[in-house]
């Protein structure tokens, strides 16, 4: 998933991540059912803090656009998805 960060002035990382991924999803670039990076993989890959992310994601479920999946990996661990409704 490309996202392209800006100058503060254009808002907050989380802001500009949420945006970017509800346009995207309303575009229909993203499908329904697909599912998002995780947090951690995503804020590597744009070098910004887990929790910028963590946050749109929270927003996005609020709006409605993406479901919180959790469940038990192999050795009990919780793993979140993020699914695109």
């Amino acid at each position: 998933m490309d996202i392209e960060l800006k100058a503060a002035s254009y808002g907050p990382v989380y802001a500009q991540v949420r945006e970017q991924i509800e346009g995207r999803i309303r575009g229909g670039q993203i499908s329904s059912g697909e599912v998002l990076p995780s947090p951690a993989v995503l804020a590597q890959k744009l070098s910004v803090d887990r929790g910028e992310i963590q946050r749109a994601y929270f927003e996005l479920e609020h709006a409605g656009v993406v479901k919180i999946e959790s469940a038990k990996d192999f050795l009990g661990k919780t793993k979140t998805t993020y699914r695109v409704k």
